[in-house]
């Protein structure tokens, strides 16, 4: 029978030979490379960055029926080539859909913000949009089921719609182009199947909401005047660079892509495979809001209490 020491030097503990060629493999590891990987491997980001940004501007007035319609075209156009890239495996592309002011009829800006007007009275007006085929064109892509009827847009209440563009361009520059997106999907559901005029302080509010921001501070910023030139600005480039009647209009990469007034998927879906390897360029660059003028709170002129230092 074997004594103790001798059955544990068989099993509990390893045999000379077995040690050796332990020690010599932990001589050949290099301890300070493999945390470094690790740390390398511990600090990626698994999710995919896009390789690039291409920006899409999309010309028109938000209360102009075919602006509503033709940014589902858009979007439709967008998904499907966003679905093309990731079956063909190519690089991770974000697409951003930007909103350029236009006015369909311009002397509206200079109206009360209080005015209003029937839609029997818009469409009699010089450059005011033949709607005859606009429900048809509603139903290809999905808005009758948001509520528009032909006698819900009989029924719309026309105003000056400044404000609302100023909304959409401070929730832009507040929120991000997404965030506009809603804001605008807001303004329009209100305005197309409900018929309420663009100026409407509840449309405004809730358009706010809907993108994200604070209602009370949309109020306080549409009191003041802040981004009305720049959107006034906006608007005369785009008379410049397109006729008014092929607005609305897109813009891709910074260039003319498709000319309204009517859009299809496959013309936008065409003019964003042209551009595989876009540079970011934009033709309208976004308005900048002016916080030079933004008060200032000043010190309050209260003695300071002893023993306590500044």
């Amino acid at each position: 029978m074997q004594t103790g020491a001798a059955a544990h030097g068989r099993w509990g503990s390893p045999t000379a030979r077995t040690a050796s060629a332990h020690r010599s493999s932990m001589s050949e590891f290099d301890y300070d490379a493999f945390t470094q990987q690790l740390k390398v491997k511990l600090a990626e980001d698994k999710t995919p960055k896009p390789s690039r940004t291409l920006h899409l501007e999309f010309c028109g007035d938000p209360f102009d029926p075919l602006t509503a319609v033709n940014i589902r075209h858009i979007r439709a156009a967008v998904r499907a080539y966003a679905a093309e890239r990731a079956a063909a495996q190519k690089p991770l592309l974000k697409i951003e859909t930007h909103r350029v002011s236009s006015f369909l009829i311009p002397g509206y800006c200079s109206m009360p913000d209080d005015w209003t007007e029937t839609n029997a009275s818009y469409v009699a007006r010089p450059g005011a949009r033949d709607e005859r085929d606009v429900i048809e064109r509603a139903h290809k892509v999905g808005l009758l089921r948001e509520g528009w009827t032909k006698d819900a847009l009989s029924k719309r209440i026309h105003g000056n719609s400044t404000k609302a563009h100023r909304l959409v361009a401070f929730v832009g520059a507040l929120r991000g182009a997404a965030a506009a997106e809603k804001c605008v999907d807001a303004l329009q559901t209100a305005h197309f199947a409900e018929g309420r005029a663009p100026s409407d302080p509840a449309l405004l509010d809730a358009a706010a909401v809907a993108g994200g921001t604070s209602k009370f501070v949309v109020r306080r910023f549409l009191q003041t005047r802040e981004l009305e030139k720049e959107v006034a600005q906006m608007a005369d480039a785009v008379d410049r660079k397109v006729a008014r009647d092929k607005l609305p209009a897109l813009f891709v990469d910074g260039a003319l892509a498709v000319a309204g007034p009517h859009f299809e998927k496959d013309a936008v879906l065409a003019a964003l495979r042209a551009c595989p390897e876009p540079t970011g360029a934009r033709a309208f660059p976004p308005p900048r809001r002016d916080t030079s003028k933004q008060r200032k709170h000043e010190p309050l002129d209260v003695p300071v209490p002893p023993g306590v230092t500044h």
